[in-house]
């Protein structure tokens, strides 16, 4: 665990939870807090896939008000996080990835415990349980977060082999994601991705 902390703090992502306050405990309760605004449905009104959790930003930040989120800098780098991830330019972003991919800044410990809170997060009905989808856009939604502070970054094609490599070796469409944490972290690629040694390099806006 100490090699994975050392990982870590390679990365512009990881170092920068170290300058914000925000906790664990904040995140939780302003997943919880946010909820109760969303919406369900897709900001892309030509999306097939399925409805899923959205907000706007006016809703995020009464949100983040309710919760305590008030130091200047957690809400200014939250308010930029949320811009990135506004793919529509409507003031709305889809709840889940969006809260996923503020957790690592959240955690100053291992990559472990940060990968384990991700999916705590995630988890909203604390089944404990995960999908390929579920798991995908959970890695998606950190990895998106990292490129924003300027880390290279796994590209989407290996974020999909690392939930393959996962889901193959279950032959389950769901997994105990908290069985299997340590398959995830000792992935190949997950290690590349925390030693800052992604082989793509994203501007905010792409």
């Amino acid at each position: 665990m100490g090699n994975q902390q050392s990982m870590t703090n390679r990365m512009a992502a990881a170092a920068m939870s170290n300058v914000l306050k925000l906790t664990k405990t904040q995140l939780l309760e302003l997943r919880d807090a946010s909820l109760v605004y969303a919406s369900t449905g897709s900001a892309d009104p030509s999306s097939d896939g399925p409805s899923s959790p959205m907000i706007y930003r006016s809703d995020f930040i009464i949100a983040m008000n309710e919760v305590g989120i008030s130091a200047e800098t957690d809400v200014d780098v939250l308010d930029k996080l949320f811009t990135m991830a506004d793919r529509t330019g409507e003031d709305c972003v889809e709840l889940m990835p969006f809260l996923v991919g503020l957790s690592p800044l959240a955690s100053l410990k291992d990559v472990r415990t940060k990968l384990s809170f991700a999916l705590e997060l995630f988890d909203v009905d604390r089944t404990g349980y995960l999908s390929y989808d579920d798991l995908l856009d959970v890695l998606m939604a950190i990895n998106a977060t990292a490129s924003y502070f300027g880390d290279t970054v796994l590209t989407p094609q290996q974020i999909d082999d690392i939930v393959g490599d996962i889901f193959e070796s279950t032959g389950s469409q769901r997994i105990a994601y908290s069985e299997h944490i340590n398959e995830m972290v000792s992935h190949p690629l997950v290690e590349t991705f925390a030693q800052g040694e992604g082989s793509a390099r994203y501007s905010p806006g792409d």
